[in-house]
Parts: C-alpha cells; structure tokens; sequence
C-alpha cells in the first residue's frame, strides 16, 4: 500500500513540477534566469507534504490529482515561496551557489537577485489568491510570510551575539523553517477539505511544525560536516557569525569558546566541535525529539494507513541523517 502511495505522490509531483515549468515571467531582460531558478526546484519537501496532506482523509486514493486540482497549484506555489526566500537568503548570505548552481547575485548582482525573489513571492501570492477558498485562507498565506520574515530578522538580531539562548535559536528557526513546513501541511488539508476538522488541522500544524524544526537543526549540524557536500557551501553560518545550536550548546557549556568565535576563523570552530562531540549530539537529540513529536502528531489522525506511513516515513529519512 505504501508503495502505492509513492506512486501516486511520485505522479502528483511530476504535475507539480509541470507547473512550475510552465510559469513565465514578462519582464524579457530576466526571463531566463526566472526560468532558471524555477527549474533548480530541488526535492520539493514541502510541495509533497502539501500533497499528503491533501490526501489525508481522501476516500478515494487510488488515482493521481486532476491536472487543474486546486491541490497541485497550491503545491507549485508554496514551491515558489520557498524559492523566493531561498534567492534573498543567498544575496544575505553572499552565497556563490545553491544547489550546485550559481546563485542569481553572484551573476546579475543583488539588485537584480531581491526584484527576482520578490517576483516570484509575488506570483506565490497571485496564485493562492486564485484558489483560496475564503478570506482566512489568504490570512494565514500572508501571516505566515510575516512569520518566516520574522525569523529571518531575530536571526539577524542575535547575529554575533555570544550569549544567545537555546529558546532564542528556536524562535529564530520556528520562523524562518517551520512556519513554511506548517503552512504546507495545513494548506494541503484546507485546499481539499470544505469544512476541516479543527483535530486534522491541528495535526497538521504540529507536524509540519516539528519536522520543520528536526530539519533545520540537521541542516545547521550538517554545515559543520565538511565532509560531505550539500549543493551549497559549507561554514556559511559561522562565517556570518550566525550561531546555530551546535555552537550555541558550546557556548552555553563552555564560555571560553567565545574567544575562538571571536577569531573569526570556521576551521577553528570545526575543530572544537570535533574535540567536544557532545554539543553536536546535544544537537542532534533535540532534532530527534522534534521528529518524536511529528510522528506522535499524525498517530491519532483518521486515514487509511498507507498515507499515514507515508508521513512517517518522510520523518524516518530525516531521522536518519542524524
């Protein structure tokens, strides 16, 4: 059954990417590049949680979404939020690539980078409100882009700051990471149900809110590991002086550390942590139990099982990155 399911979600994902390549923007000067940054789609988590959630309570599982499903639509366009964010992040960061891929301000500068991301968030925005079922649907796309640009400032806020807290780093990544994650959850569930169940809706939530958590604790341990490549450079936090949760359990163990932070020198900072494993697993045992807390959030959730394993299987991968 589950292998059905993949199946299908694998169909539903080729709609969706269908979408995305048929997207085009008028201003001809950056039409390739718009293009461009369409197609470096990556492996659309969040679209697919959309997706799965859409088909949560569906009684009819067996077949793919129609191509003009509300659903599909709504899954390129939180696709599209997600690469927007994705092309500022890059100009803050001065990232020279992104998934292996030249970053759009290391070629057309960042003028032209922050009018491209802001053009798509634009369509992002222009396409949910041609499929919005009520005006609370709307609320709550443009709350949570107020959340995830909220995220982005408190991070920008604690940057350098060497006293920063444990609570601090999760309000920073609730923001920025998992209000997306639960805005593609719920989106799935309010796309495909007239009246939701306030329960579904609040699994949804919590789900999408705890995996959106376990994965950005994994991405920022998975900076520290330069040896493995990730599509993106390594050390690109450190170097900012953005202090993720490993450095953070550090400095909250060990004060000192801030003298080697304040060299500015990431190798430096790798090798502590390689001296000290125990912050990275300190790290890695609260994604853990982030991802404890997704799994648990869908167990009470009324599906047929094989949509339900789907679920907790997207959280198994996660959980063995760590």
């Amino acid at each position: 059954m589950i292998h059905r399911q993949r199946t299908l979600l694998d169909t539903d994902m080729q709609h969706v990417v269908n979408k995305l390549q048929a997207e085009e923007t008028s201003v001809t000067p950056y039409r390739k590049e718009y293009r461009r940054l369409l197609d470096n789609h990556g492996k659309m988590l969040r679209a697919a949680l959309l997706l799965c959630f859409g088909r949560i309570q569906d009684d009819d599982n067996h077949q793919p979404f129609r191509a003009d499903s509300p659903l599909l639509t709504g899954a390129a366009a939180i696709e599209m939020l997600h690469l927007a964010t994705l092309v500022h992040d890059d100009v803050l960061d001065d990232a020279d690539t992104r998934r292996d891929q030249p970053t759009t301000h290391s070629i057309y500068g960042n003028k032209a980078a922050i009018y491209l991301g802001d053009l798509i968030l634009s369509r992002y925005m222009e396409i949910m409100a041609s499929i919005a079922p009520d005006t609370a649907f709307l609320q709550e796309q443009a709350g949570t882009v107020c959340e995830i640009v909220s995220g982005e400032l408190l991070q920008e806020s604690g940057r350098g700051n060497t006293h920063i807290t444990r609570e601090y780093y999760e309000r920073v990544i609730q923001g920025k990471t998992a209000a997306l994650f639960r805005l593609a959850c719920t989106t799935g569930v309010k796309l495909s149900q007239t009246n939701p169940d306030p329960d579904l809706l609040k699994s949804a939530h919590d789900f999408g809110q705890h995996l959106g958590m376990a994965f950005q604790i994994i991405d920022d341990i998975g900076d520290f590991d330069t040896s493995h490549a990730s599509g993106k450079p390594k050390l690109e936090d450190i170097r900012e002086n953005i202090y993720t949760l490993p450095v953070i359990e550090a400095l909250a163990s060990d004060q000192s550390f801030a003298q080697i932070l304040e060299k500015h020198e990431p190798l430096s900072v790798v090798d502590y942590l390689t001296a000290h494993p125990e912050f990275i697993a300190a790290s890695k045992s609260r994604a853990n139990y982030h991802i404890q807390q997704a799994q648990k959030a869908v167990e009470s959730v009324t599906t047929t099982p094989s949509v339900l394993d789907l679920l907790k299987d997207l959280t198994s991968t996660l959980a063995r990155q760590l």
